[in-house]
């Protein structure tokens, strides 16, 4: 994942505005879909069967997972990322390398929050999916 990581970084260094800015619209796309799927997976959670099938325990352990997966994850993830698109405007007013600088050193921190966030998004699944095995 290191090598993956250097290379992205690499290719960070080198992309125009344009590209980042890109790439943050589709990290806000597939924030909406993670959002979806939360809502959806909060749903199945809480049907009268899978409240029955589940111990109350591990129940409540998943719910509050999701939760924390939604509001101090995927939001505060979406919030960053929109702050960060509104500091590119102002980067590409001003010609200022530092400003730029600082931009890509935040997409680079965002790009590792993005990877990260999609690894716990991806093992809450996987034990949601267990739960309705």
């Amino acid at each position: 994942m290191e090598l993956l990581m250097n290379s992205k970084t690499d290719y960070l260094l080198e992309a125009s505005l344009e590209s980042l800015h890109a790439e943050s619209m589709e990290w806000l796309n597939e924030i909406d879909f993670w959002s979806d799927e939360m809502t959806f997976f909060y749903r199945l959670l809480r049907k009268n069967q899978s409240n029955k099938a589940f111990p109350t325990a591990e129940l409540a352990a998943v719910e509050m997972e999701l939760v924390s997966l939604t509001s101090d994850k995927v939001n505060k993830l979406r919030n960053e990322i929109q702050s960060h698109e509104r500091s590119l405007s102002a980067v590409m007013k001003n010609t200022s390398s530092g400003e730029e600088e600082g931009y890509r050193a935040k997409h680079r921190q965002l790009v590792k929050d993005i990877n990260e966030t999609y690894i716990l998004i991806k093992a809450f699944k996987k034990e949601v999916f267990s739960f309705v095995r």
